[in-house]
């Protein structure tokens, strides 16, 4: 059974593939950019240099590999589509199209499709849940609507399984990508490179986030959850509660690291998107149909993250 993931060079495109690999599915990534490190013990997967953005390339590799399932990981993030607004059409709205397409063209079964919180504007409370109204004021949660709601089309026009996550920041060891929230990883591996750090948020800025480890686990759960059960089809999956603040992390840092050199220089723009992104996301819906939970709290999160980023030095 073949598993393409599209974005397959990045952090999660890499972790996927290992744990799908440990299950016995045949992997293929799809790229852009070659993936630096395809394997950490046994085979790595084959790689398809290609974009998302290319309607022949993303026809090519699904013929050519004769792919049953697609974890759609592709996508320009939020710093990204906010510098290049008309890329990020290009990519986001278009390439989650040409994956839709192509599932319908050559039979693939099913989609697995990752959305972001980012897909909600500011809601009073923070609050949002399954069934929040979602009106982003940037082009990335504007991208992402426009790919969910094109999955559930797809899925109830010509019945492909279409299934989807709205993230929190994810945390982990070497992501490179760039993102507004993204100070929260930079912090721990400045300190433990020794190095200062600058976060472009105040102490008490505070998102929703989940660690890397916890995330792979979820898509691998909800690619595998029984169909019978998928009802609502797009989840929010929740976060490490209470939601820690940049000042929450820096003290947990503190505990592991004792020489750390992280200041904080708020900057406007990203204060601005940040202010619109949900305090909470209720997943009570992923808990419910497929057993969806969070593993990694702060503490746990930051250990393993360090014990993790040692270890690939």
């Amino acid at each position: 059974m073949t598993v393409l993931i599209t974005g397959g060079s990045g952090f999660i495109g890499l972790e996927l593939s290992r744990l799908l690999l440990e299950k016995g599915y045949r992997v293929v990534l799809f790229d852009l950019a070659s993936p630096e490190q395809t394997k950490r013990g046994g085979e790595a997967p084959p790689f398809v240099r290609g974009t998302i953005a290319d309607w022949a390339q993303v026809c090519q590799v699904v013929n050519e590999w004769k792919v049953d399932h697609v974890f759609h990981l592709g996508a320009m993030l939020s710093a990204q589509c906010e510098a290049n607004p008309w890329a990020a059409v290009q990519v986001n709205a278009l390439g989650t199209y040409h994956i839709l397409e192509a599932s319908r063209l050559f039979g693939v079964k099913k989609v697995v499709f990752t959305s972001s919180m980012g897909t909600y504007g500011y809601i009073p409370g923070g609050l949002v849940s399954d069934d929040t109204l979602q009106r982003p004021p940037i082009m990335y949660g504007v991208t992402k609507v426009f790919g969910e709601l094109l999955g559930l089309y797809y899925h109830q026009r010509f019945g492909i399984d279409f299934r989807g996550v709205r993230f929190s920041q994810l945390v982990g060891p070497r992501i490179k990508s760039e993102g507004y929230g993204q100070y929260n990883p930079r912090m721990i591996e400045a300190a433990l490179r020794g190095i200062p750090f600058e976060a472009w948020v105040t102490k008490e800025t505070s998102i929703p986030m989940m660690y890397i480890k916890d995330a792979i686990r979820c898509l691998s759960e909800l690619f595998e959850a029984d169909a019978a059960k998928i009802k609502t089809r797009i989840y929010n999956v929740g976060q490490i509660l209470p939601s820690p603040t940049a000042g929450d992390l820096l003290e947990e840092i503190k505990n592991h690291i004792k020489e750390v050199r992280i200041t904080f220089k708020p900057d406007p723009k990203a204060m601005e998107i940040l202010r619109h992104i949900p305090q909470q996301l209720d997943d009570q819906n992923a808990r419910a149909e497929w057993g969806w939970s969070i593993h990694y709290g702060l503490k746990k999160m930051v250990e393993d993250f360090i014990k993790e980023y040692r270890a690939g030095l």
